[in-house]
């Protein structure tokens, strides 16, 4: 089995910080998606066939991400992040959508939820967590650490290799096409270089880590008004929280999912897109 990353309408929208790259497909009720730390708006182009017969499924590069502007000054908070998926809605002419974060992303979605209520109908939270302690900050710092380049090209090999197992891991028993493998090669290329302060010693890539493990989880869960499904793998080490924001969440329902490790759309696409439209459109 070969899983095709198809195409989407792709485009860009003006913000106060930059462009904002999305892409988009179907037609109906409309739906934010926000990807992982990374990657960028082409992370959910595998699922994205499957939503558009019912809804239309956009999905954001993260400020920084994909071909996203970097902010004038980079960004410490993920209310700055979640601000600029404000600014895209505003860009697409949408007062009000279904928001679905997964990882990094469901960070953002939350914030957005709490500071922009009236933007978000539904909400999908997918694998969320609490960062903010000294020690998971540490473990970021390692994770995304910068490294230097180096002639022979052994940099490019390794991260070819990171990218090629990680998506082995979200798709467990399918082959991936290699378009995908290249998107997700180059997005998280695209982050490899040296970063200033506040993010050294990590990669650009540790931006939105950064402001992930400095952002009160338990503080701005018990504020998201939209009605709320909170999703962990089986298998998800994040899970050990579930059901500490279904507690803290005023409208929130759980889901585990099967999984290897955790969480994310493509391990079990159709059963993801099966429960999230359920949860969104009320089926």
């Amino acid at each position: 089995m070969t899983t095709t990353a198809r195409r989407a309408a792709h485009g860009l929208v003006q913000s106060p910080h930059g462009a904002i790259e999305y892409r988009e497909a179907g037609e109906g009720p409309a739906v934010l998606l926000l990807h992982w730390n990374s990657a960028s708006a082409a992370y959910f182009l595998p699922v994205m066939p499957l939503l558009a017969p019912r809804v239309r499924a956009i999905a954001m590069s993260t400020m920084g991400h994909g071909e996203s502007d970097r902010p004038p000054e980079p960004y410490t908070t993920l209310h700055e992040y979640a601000q600029a998926a404000a600014w895209l809605l505003d860009g697409l002419g949408l007062e009000r959508v279904h928001v679905v974060g997964t990882h990094t992303g469901a960070m953002i979605a939350t914030e957005l939820a709490v500071s922009w209520p009236e933007r978000v109908d539904r909400l999908v939270l997918e694998e969320p967590f609490n960062w903010n302690t000294e020690r998971r900050r540490e473990a970021h710092l390692r994770l995304h650490e910068y490294r230097e380049p180096d002639a022979e090209g052994e940099f490019l090999k390794q991260l070819w290799r990171w990218t090629r197992d990680r998506v082995s891991e979200e798709m467990p028993g399918v082959e991936p096409d290699f378009r995908l493998l290249r998107q997700r090669f180059i997005d998280k290329l695209r982050l490899a270089d040296e970063a200033p302060a506040p993010y050294a010693p990590m990669a650009w890539e540790g931006a939105g880590p950064y402001a992930m493990c400095h952002y009160e989880m338990w503080e701005a869960a018990p504020r998201v008004q939209a009605p709320t499904l909170v999703i962990h793998g089986t298998e998800s080490q994040l899970g050990r929280s579930h059901e500490k924001f279904l507690d803290v969440i005023p409208e929130a329902r759980g889901l585990r999912l099967p999984s290897v490790g955790n969480s994310v759309p493509f391990q079990h696409p159709e059963l993801w897109t099966r429960e999230v439209l359920a949860f969104l459109l009320g089926d």
